[in-house]
């Protein structure tokens, strides 16, 4: 039950915000102008009322509120990734602000993660399990709308991007940024509003470019530890889950561990504030996570087809949804990041053949591998990731 769950979890909504507002007042100088507190998530209801409700955090340049001509400046829209939060954006936003560049920065959690509304397990983007309790029975592309038609209304709400019911074509330009599973929905997006499309599209580390290998080891053909987890994938058990059971201390402690494991150059402070965040991201009800197993699933080949053994790959990649001929003439620039140690680097061959593709029908794209940087290229190389957004 709900109380049960918040009883040995120490988590709540409340909590989750309370947690995403203290990293944000501690990290970042610019006063946000959406307070965080007014979320329509609120402590007594895990699964708020309205559906396409989504957790959000806006900030206004300094540029715009003393210049009205400024107005005219971009509004950049930043998604996080599976699992993660829109404050693991913070090392971004005072340099974005500070620019001169842009002239309002809208971080937004996905629906079902981070601090957005929480759909039920029945209309959560389950793919089918024989066996499992509650089969929302997802297809790929469906699991693709649960995430993409909210953030259309969302965009649409706030007037941002062409077709808002009282832009007359004025719009500002807008440029919207993905990170990994962000960016492979990012992309799903553009191809699925192309009314709305983003001048600039920005996929950092993103997942779900090149289809599987023809190699593939079967499952049963896998060491015991990879069977286990390619059990547990298609059983849809998630980390999250894992994390829920530990309870509030040894969760907290996992989750600790794990974030310093994956990101060890944040200073205690920092990684105080941010392990308190994805904790309670990480315990709140399950939602959009069931997406690891509906939009994508692990493969381990025999390395033959220069994928380097394997990876996580999209159900419906990109390179096979027509991003080259598909995308919006309005997208007039694309650009795909990864880190140098990015294990998300199996990806850049496809990203690198969809450029050129774009290239050719006019659209400038690029792919850049950011120095000292692994997947969390924002935080790993915040300066060199500010500089290729606002190129």
């Amino acid at each position: 039950s709900k109380l049960l769950r918040r009883w040995w979890t120490q988590s709540s909504p409340s909590h989750l915000l309370k947690a995403e507002k203290q990293l944000l007042s501690s990290l970042v100088k610019s006063p946000f102008v959406k307070d965080i507190n007014n979320s329509k998530n609120n402590d007594d209801d895990d699964n708020n009322s309205n559906g396409s409700s989504l957790n959000y955090v806006e900030y206004i340049a300094k540029t715009s509120l003393d210049n009205k001509h400024a107005t005219k400046l971009p509004t950049v829209v930043m998604t996080h990734g599976f699992g993660s939060g829109l404050g693991f954006f913070f090392r971004n936003v005072d340099p974005l602000l500070q620019s001169g560049k842009i002239g309002r920065l809208i971080l937004v959690d996905w629906i079902g993660m981070g601090g957005s509304h929480r759909l039920p397990c029945r209309d959560s983007p389950i793919r089918w399990t024989k066996g499992s309790f509650c089969n929302s029975m997802f297809t790929p592309s469906e699991a693709v709308d649960f995430f993409v038609d909210p953030l259309e209304t969302f965009l649409k709400e706030k007037g941002i991007g062409g077709g808002s019911d009282d832009s007359n074509g004025e719009d500002p330009p807008f440029w919207l940024v993905g990170h990994s599973l962000g960016g492979y929905l990012a992309a799903r997006y553009v191809l699925r509003h192309p009314h709305r499309s983003p001048s600039k599209l920005i996929l950092a580390s993103p997942v779900g470019f090149p289809p599987p290998p023809d190699d593939i080891i079967s499952p049963s053909e896998l060491p015991t530890t990879f069977r286990l987890l390619d059990t547990l994938w298609s059983a849809n058990v998630t980390p999250q889950q894992l994390v829920r059971l530990m309870g509030a201390n040894r969760g907290r402690n996992a989750v600790s561990r794990a974030l310093r494991g994956r990101i060890p150059h944040l200073d205690s402070h920092d990684a105080d504030l941010l392990a308190d965040y994805l904790f309670h991201i990480t315990v709140a009800p399950p939602s959009g996570e069931f997406a690891m197993n509906s939009l994508l699933e692990p493969i381990i080949s025999k390395g033959k087809s220069g994928n380097g053994g394997g990876g996580v790959f999209a159900r419906e990649p990109l390179e096979d949804m027509g991003i080259v001929n598909e995308l919006s003439t309005s997208v007039k620039q694309v650009k795909i990041l990864f880190g140098d140690h990015d294990w998300m680097r199996f990806n850049e061959p496809s990203a690198r053949s969809v450029v050129q593709g774009l290239r050719r029908r006019g659209i400038r794209a690029d792919v850049s591998v950011l120095s000292n940087a692994g997947h969390h290229l924002y935080l790993d190389n915040s300066d060199e990731f500010v500089s290729e957004i606002l190129t």
